[in-house]
């Protein structure tokens, strides 16, 4: 097996750091690596920060198996709490490419597993269903996401349900801009209702390096006011590439 470092061929397709995905996977035999910071809370006195970080290999046009985490977390609260947070893995099944009128469509589906104990930190397990769609339209491009997530299959569970659109218009490279609105019902004890509005800037470096930084507001400040974010999106090697790749 042959590792090549990544080139002008390899493309990314962030997932983060909105919270809707896009429907694109990157190319067969492609690692892409997300990682990033964000602290977000009711107020900057009672909030948390999390090092999230995901995972994707791509196998085929359509099969690309994911990995990924909440990472590691930190309450500063009462109670403060210090922890790992849950790892969730599954496929995504790359369903079409977009057409003149239909957007790319994909669906993901993954279990999410608790990881190490720790003081404030609930271990349970969950599914986590996700539907992909992403389009361009004139000069923006669209990515739309429709999931349930079924919250603590091992005790009693309770369904949580969410949408969220972001939105990226054309800007001159390598300069981008996403603005996003979403929603999470309540799904108790699990998880309070959720929502809010989010705005990113990106600079793409190289086409398989892009990094990122942005914030939100919530919709409920009682559950969360506001999230402040920073990260990256890479693709550090290609396991394999294709014959007409290798002689471009």
């Amino acid at each position: 097996m042959a590792l090549d470092a990544p080139d002008v061929q390899d493309q990314v397709h962030p997932c983060r750091p909105t919270i809707s995905c896009t429907a694109d996977i990157v190319a067969p035999g492609r690692l892409e690596v997300e990682v990033g910071a964000q602290s977000s809370g009711p107020s900057a006195s009672s909030h948390a920060v999390s090092f999230p970080f995901l995972l994707k290999q791509s196998f085929t046009h359509v099969l690309q198996l994911q990995v990924g985490s909440n990472g590691y977390t930190r309450l500063d609260s009462t109670p403060q709490a210090r922890y790992l947070d849950n790892v969730f893995v599954g496929p995504k099944l790359h369903l079409t490419d977009q057409g003149e009128l239909l957007p790319s469509l994909a669906l993901t589906a993954q279990v999410s597993l608790p990881t190490f104990q720790a003081a404030g930190y609930e271990r349970h397990d969950d599914v986590f269903v996700t539907a992909h769609a992403s389009k361009d339209v004139g000069f923006l491009h669209a990515d739309w996401n429709v999931g349930a997530l079924l919250w603590g299959v091992d005790a009693s569970p309770a369904a949580q349900a969410f949408t969220a659109l972001a939105l990226s218009p054309a800007l001159p490279a390598p300069l981008g801009a996403a603005v996003e609105g979403y929603y999470f019902s309540g799904a108790p004890p699990f998880a309070p209702r959720d929502g809010g509005v989010r705005a990113c800037a990106s600079v793409t470096a190289r086409s398989w390096l892009v990094v990122d930084a942005g914030g939100d507001a919530g919709f409920f400040p009682g559950t969360r006011a506001f999230t402040v974010f920073l990260g990256a999106t890479f693709i550090p090697v290609a396991f394999r590439r294709s014959d007409e790749e290798r002689t471009r």
